[in-house]
């Protein structure tokens, strides 16, 4: 049907628009001043959007896609190929791999040249100077592939994450190696300076609020980690350790996988310039280097790990260091169980001065 007469005469200077539907009101055709005008074809519905053919309803000349955004949805699509996330991941893996090779050798190199003649270095230094290249490896890393986006336009919620997860890693992982060489004081310190310093510096683009659980997290990974490892001296540390390393590089793992998944596929974060190998090698040779010093010529606490203790066939076990022990003098009361019960206190392997008679 028409919504326009055609017997109607035309005025001069009046544009006399035409418009041709079908009796179900489908657009067919268009006319200007009686000159039909040539529109695209039009795009038919399917049957999968909501209903709305059924209602009539026809999305006639608009294609779904315009070219420009299908190309540019393409690009980003997570079928893609040559992302620069993924490019900027597997490469951060490589150098990880080979810097962590690296390391190992220049070590054991080392080791062969001037420490080799002393018998109990290996036995007391050596499963940690192991931990600590993998969790400083590990973390460098980690930070690395973090640096290789501008993410100050993330949200709130995942700048929280990054300082949570940057701090707590770092002061747990290297606080936890030296508190079991040097003790409990020189692996919260250090733990917990590092893990506040990398916590609030990853942090910072994001916000007050994640600075702050950079912070947070940096006091207590450091304590903690420390804390829990020297707790662990008496009782099988070295099976503890490797569990306790393994689910730390989860954490690390999950969380680049989570960044790349929440800033780098969402296009919330803009690629910059990927840490090289000679970058990575070098920041970590010097990390490792400094804590290595640290853990060999340091301060010591009363309780750090020196060496797997194994006792002779026929000679007596060393004794339990937690076992009760009397505080108060010989002699002082008649009976010895009312001394035990009275002056009695856990003490870690040290006699307490001045309570008892040598």
């Amino acid at each position: 049907m028409d919504h326009a007469n055609h017997d109607k005469p035309q005025q001069k200077g009046v544009l006399d628009l035409r418009i041709r539907l079908d009796e179900r009101g489908q657009f067919i055709g268009l006319s200007i001043n009686g000159i039909p005008v040539d529109l695209p074809m039009s795009v038919e519905p399917e049957p999968c959007q909501g209903g709305e053919a059924e209602k009539g309803i026809h999305h006639a000349h608009t294609p779904s896609h315009p070219p420009d955004t299908a190309r540019a949805e393409t690009a980003h699509s997570p079928s893609s190929k040559n992302r620069p996330g993924e490019r900027f991941l597997l490469e951060m893996l490589r150098n990880s791999v080979l810097t962590l090779f690296s390391l190992i050798t220049l070590q054991l190199i080392f080791h062969h040249f001037y420490l080799r003649h002393d018998d109990t270095f290996m036995d007391r230094y050596g499963w940690w100077i192991l931990y600590l290249d993998v969790s400083v490896v590990a973390l460098v890393t980690t930070l690395g592939y973090l640096r290789s986006y501008i993410y100050g336009n993330a949200s709130h919620m995942v700048g929280m994450v990054i300082g949570m997860t940057i701090g707590m890693q770092v002061g747990t992982m290297i606080g936890g190696v030296l508190g079991a060489t040097n003790g409990f004081f020189v692996g919260s310190i250090v733990g917990m300076s590092l893990g506040s310093l990398y916590g609030v510096a990853t942090a910072w683009c994001c916000g007050p609020m994640a600075v702050m659980h950079g912070l947070m997290a940096g006091v207590m990974g450091g304590t903690m980690g420390a804390m829990v490892v020297v707790m662990m001296i008496p009782d099988h540390v070295l099976i503890f350790m490797p569990i306790f390393t393994s689910i730390n590089l989860l954490i690390l793992i999950c969380f680049t996988y989570l960044f790349y998944k929440e800033c780098v596929l969402a296009d919330r974060c803009q690629a910059s310039k990927p840490i090289r190998f000679g970058n990575m090698i070098s920041i970590t040779l010097l990390t490792v280097g400094f804590l290595t010093a640290l853990m060999i010529v340091g301060p010591k606490g009363p309780m750090v790990w020196k060496g797997q203790k194994r006792t002779p066939v026929g000679d007596q076990p060393t004794a339990n260091p937690f076992s009760l022990k009397d505080g108060s003098k010989p002699g002082a009361h008649g009976d010895k169980d009312e001394d035990m019960n009275m002056g009695g206190e856990m003490v870690c392997g040290a006699m307490k001065g001045g309570t008892e008679n040598h």
